[in-house]
């Protein structure tokens, strides 16, 4: 006891200078050790919690296979799970994640299975309950489940996100009416006032190519759309689905103010084959730009059935040696090679080092 006064007494002698930082220390280690069983203490429950999460994946994904092929289950088992397992958000979105995958794989009589199953559990209420949720990702995942599982009755709450400033989620809901309106599919182009970003284009051209649609629509009916985009991404459809009808309309678009709609109504004559076109394209050449005159002559050979070796010869004629390169590549595809080797074989020929460049086999 006397050595503890002893101590006591050599601290309280201590200058307060001293005594400050041993103060200071002393509560340096102090939280540092709180901080350690802290770190300590959520590496535990990250491990616990990801250990759960393999857990509700393995638990789903056997759940799900014997739901799908055994052909004795009853709806008791079903309930018991869902009252057993999915007792937590987080269980609920865990399984939800693990039947949506496996939903995209399959089709026919086991995906309405899947989609029953999604009701019986609860999910259905757990999806739709993210689209009154206050945060933009949340209601797109939201509409993405429903979307994928087929639940369209509502469609028209979903279309209600069609004009929103996000987007992601006017993506989402975009891509989700493809999916779900079976009957009247691309009706909400009559209702867009965004443009249509190429990606978006792009998500609602692979949903359309993946989905069975009762009657596919005519896409030409949205070429006269006054928004540029919507004009651009059904010239596109026209193509993909090969609406061969279009193609009068299409041709009527070549005189579009947009140079850029031009270009794709161009590019899409030339994978429909349009032959009926070529004296429009023809017509248009001269004062297009450079990139639509490029174009038109990759399109040229291929839809053509007439004689248009006089337009290529004019076209050599230009000063724009990439223009004079695509005509002479135009000549060849149209079985003017014969005439271009005259003018490789003529050294004082002023599109003589054109000819040879496109005849160069290595090229």
């Amino acid at each position: 006891m006397g050595k503890f006064y002893k101590l006591l007494n050599i601290f309280a002698g201590l200058p307060e200078t001293v005594d400050m930082i041993l103060h200071i220390s002393l509560s340096f280690f102090a939280v540092t050790f709180v901080v350690f069983l802290f770190i300590i203490f959520s590496r535990i429950k990250e491990g616990m919690q990801l250990k759960r999460q393999k857990w509700l994946e393995r638990e789903s994904q056997e759940f799900i296979t014997s739901f799908l092929f055994d052909e004795e289950w009853t709806g008791e088992r079903t309930a018991l799970f869902r009252a057993k397992t999915l007792t937590t958000t987080s269980s609920r979105q865990i399984f939800l994640e693990n039947l949506i995958r496996m939903h995209k794989n399959i089709i026919g009589e086991s995906s309405n299975k899947l989609s029953v199953l999604y009701q019986d559990l609860g999910l259905y209420q757990h999806s739709k309950q993210k689209l009154y949720s206050d945060s933009w990702d949340v209601i797109a995942t939201g509409i993405s489940e429903l979307a994928e599982m087929g639940m369209r009755q509502d469609t028209e709450l979903i279309r209600s996100f069609i004009k929103q400033s996000n987007t992601i989620l006017r993506s989402e809901a975009l891509v989700a009416l493809v999916k779900l309106e079976k009957d009247v599919p691309f009706s909400f182009l009559n209702e867009l006032s965004e443009p249509l970003s190429g990606w978006q284009q792009m998500q609602l051209a692979k949903a359309s190519h993946k989905a069975h649609f009762v009657l596919l629509p005519e896409f030409k009916q949205w070429l006269t759309n006054h928004e540029e985009s919507i004009v651009v991404f059904s010239t596109r459809m026209v193509v993909q689905h090969a609406q061969h009808k279009a193609i009068p309309s299409l041709i009527k678009l070549l005189q579009h103010p947009s140079a850029e709609v031009r270009k794709e109504v161009i590019i899409a004559l030339r994978q429909l084959e349009a032959s009926e076109a070529t004296e429009s394209l023809i017509g248009i050449y001269p004062a297009e730009t450079k990139e639509n005159k490029l174009h038109i002559l990759k399109a040229l050979p291929i839809i053509t059935l007439d004689d248009t070796f006089e337009f290529y010869e004019t076209v050599l004629r230009d000063s724009d040696k990439s223009l004079q390169i695509a005509a002479a590549r135009a000549l060849i595809k149209s079985g003017g090679t014969d005439f271009l080797f005259n003018i490789k074989n003529d050294l004082q020929h002023a599109l003589q080092s054109v000819a040879a460049f496109v005849l160069d086999p290595r090229i």
